[in-house]
This record gives C-alpha cells, sequence and structure tokens, in this order.
C-alpha cells in the first residue's frame, strides 16, 4: 500500500485479494488522501470498487466466462451454462458488476421464488452466476454473504408397470401425428436414452445392419456409448428413416428427428421438443404427469430386478450418480425379498393328498 502524488493530486496504490488498484485520490491534502486511500481498500474488500483490467460490465463478464468454457468444457455443458445465464442476464440486465451485491443477487432469489420457481432451479441460476463473478474475480467478497436455498429430496422417476406400458403404447400407435413421439418413447423404452440423446440422434449414429445405436450426444462425456439394439428398437427407428428418406433427408449429419416450424422440416437443427404431442398422447393412455424421461427409469428399474450387474447396467444407460445406483440397488433388494417371501408361503402350504410321504419316498 503506498499513497504518492502525480502532479495536483495523490493516488492510491494498493492490492486486495491479489487484486491491484491504482486510483485517483483527486485531493492534494496529504491527511484526506490517506483517509480517502482507506475508503477505497475498504470498498475493494466489499467488491465494490472496479479493478483497472477485465470486465467491468454484467453482459461483457458472462460473454467472456462462456467463451473460456467453450475450449474446456463439452458442447452440452456450455449449452445448459448459457440456458442457465440467459435468465440471469434478462433480469439484472447489462449493469456494472459491482452492482451485482448480495442484495441485488437475494432480489433475484425472491424474484423467481414468486414466480413459482423451484428452489434447485434457482440455485443452479445463482451457481451459474458465482462460477461468472469467480471467472472475474469478483465472487470472494460475496462468498459469505450469499447462500444457497433449502432444496426439498425430488424422487428420482416413475416406473411404470407393464400394464401403463401397454396403455402408452396401445394409445401412441392409434394416432398417426404421435409417430415420431411413438417411436421416440419405443426408442428410449428400449435402449434408456435420455430424450437429449433421442433427439440430437443423426443417421450416422444408426447401424441397422449391425444393430446399433451410438450415442454422440448427451448431458456428459461420460454417458457417450453404444447401445444394442431391440427388435421394438430397431422397428422405431426404421420407420424414422424411412420417414426421413421420403423428406430427402439422406445426409449423414441429418438429424432422425429434425427441427421443424410452421410445418417446414430442417434436417440441420434437432427438434427442441414433442410437448405437446406427448402431453396428448399420455393423457389419452390416463397417464397424468408421466415425463418422458421416466421410460429410461422404467428400464433401468426393470434391468436392476432382473438382478443386471451395476457396470452392466451402466455400460447400456451411461453416468449413474451414486444416488441412483443406490436406489436401484433398493429395487433389487425389494424384488429378492419378494421373491423369497413367496418361496416361504408355498413352504407353508399343506402337502397334497397325492403327495408321498417322506417313509415312502425312501422305501
Amino acid at each position: 500500500m503506498s499513497t504518492r502524488k502525480r502532479g495536483r493530486w495523490y493516488w492510491a496504490d494498493f492490492s486486495v485479494d491479489s487484486v491491484r488498484y491504482r486510483k485517483p485520490l483527486k485531493t492534494g491534502d496529504w491527511k484526506v488522501a490517506r483517509q480517502r486511500e482507506r475508503d477505497l481498500i475498504e470498498a475493494a474488500r466489499a467488491g465494490h470498487l472496479d479493478t483497472q483490467q477485465g470486465p467491468k460490465r454484467l453482459h461483457d463478464a458472462i460473454d467472456r466466462y462462456l467463451a473460456d468454457k467453450v475450449m474446456r468444457c463439452a458442447p452440452r455443458t456450455v449449452e445448459l451454462e448459457r440456458e442457465r445465464l440467459s435468465l440471469v442476464k434478462q433480469h439484472f440486465g447489462d449493469v456494472r458488476l459491482s452492482a451485482v451485491t448480495r442484495e441485488a443477487i437475494a432480489g433475484y432469489q425472491q424474484a423467481r421464488h414468486d414466480a413459482g420457481i423451484a428452489n434447485r432451479t434457482i440455485n443452479m441460476d445463482v451457481g451459474a452466476l458465482r462460477r461468472v463473478l469467480k471467472h472475474c474475480g469478483r465472487w470472494r467478497a460475496l462468498q459469505d454473504h450469499v447462500g444457497s436455498l433449502p432444496e426439498q429430496a425430488s424422487a428420482i422417476g416413475r416406473a411404470l408397470t407393464r400394464a401403463e406400458q401397454r396403455r402408452l403404447f396401445d394409445a401412441a400407435a392409434s394416432n398417426p401425428e404421435w409417430e415420431h413421439v411413438y417411436c421416440a418413447a419405443t426408442l428410449a423404452a428400449n435402449t434408456s436414452m435420455r430424450p437429449v440423446e433421442v433427439k440430437h440422434l443423426r443417421r450416422r449414429d444408426v447401424d441397422l445392419f449391425a444393430g446399433t445405436v451410438t450415442v454422440a450426444y448427451s448431458k456428459n462425456v461420460t454417458s457417450h456409448r453404444v447401445i444394442p439394439l431391440t427388435q421394438a428398437a430397431r422397428k422405431a427407428l426404421t420407420r424414422m428413416l424411412e420417414r426421413a428418406d421420403a423428406l430427402g433427408f439422406v445426409r449423414p449429419d441429418h438429424y432422425i428427428w429434425p427441427a421443424c416450424q410452421w410445418g417446414r422440416f430442417d434436417p440441420t437443427r434437432p427438434i427442441q421438443k414433442w410437448d405437446t404431442a406427448w402431453r396428448a398422447l399420455r393423457d389419452a393412455a390416463g397417464l397424468p404427469r408421466l415425463r418422458f424421461h421416466d421410460l429410461r427409469h422404467t428400464i433401468i428399474t426393470e434391468l436392476a430386478e432382473m438382478g443386471v450387474p451395476d457396470h452392466v447396467i451402466e455400460s447400456i444407460t451411461g453416468h449413474l450418480s451414486r444416488r441412483m445406483l443406490e436406489h436401484y440397488s433398493h429395487i433389487r433388494l425389494e424384488a429378492k425379498r419378494q421373491a423369497l417371501e413367496a418361496l416361504e408361503a408355498r413352504r407353508a402350504e399343506p402337502d397334497s393328498a397325492t403327495e408321498p410321504t417322506t417313509t415312502e419316498t425312501i422305501q
């Protein structure tokens, strides 16, 4: 820390949290200069003082952060981060970074909560903002004052029974307008593919002769995998490929589920959502609030109940969190318990009148 006079004014030169500040004190009085320097140091410690380097405004800080993220992370990770930060931009506007205070962040949390957004989603938004501020050296002054909102533990998913699966797919097959979501659901139910993985399938990812599908786009790199196709999954993909052929979408990089707007298909972009068709389908099947992702939960549950080892399930389904593996282990245990209880009940049944006794058997 030093105070030096240059021309008519004194200047402060000091460092806070490894960030160097050089500021004019705009006074020729030594005592006033010292007091102003102390005020600047306090402001820097509180995160209210701009440095001479780095972004000054929030939008610039976000853009620099995302540009750096592109070089270091998978495209899906950058895409999710961009989605979160677009909401942050919309709320704050292009304010100066010094205006992103703990009070401002608390205001964002309150506004999102009042809009009915789940605490988990709000925490993800603030987490993205935190990473931006850390990237430009602005978070340290806020880290002890910004907390996460409490999150309620949510269910991992819903597993359909055999009867519910038949109702869903019978309803899907009854309406030609639902063919794209019917084929997508069939593929997901027979391969464990996530919705985003189905939507981003390209022609080059499918090998009907070898009977495999390659997941080249997912929520994380560890989920990239090759999955064998069942007969039902092969049939669903064949129908979608025939539709693509009829539309002239025959290039290897064309998406099998292409984007569609105003009745016009664009095979160079993947479909973004099929919410309308999915809601109509599940309502027709009498399965309200069923998520498309629950099809993945269903197949994993069935594999677990069959006693398939964890490493085989992970090979088929991609990365699973420890919490999910523990959940499916519990399902396996319950299935085993039911089997042993059924065995115990069978042994407790009275012997048949025609069954030979032990003595007769020995003789």
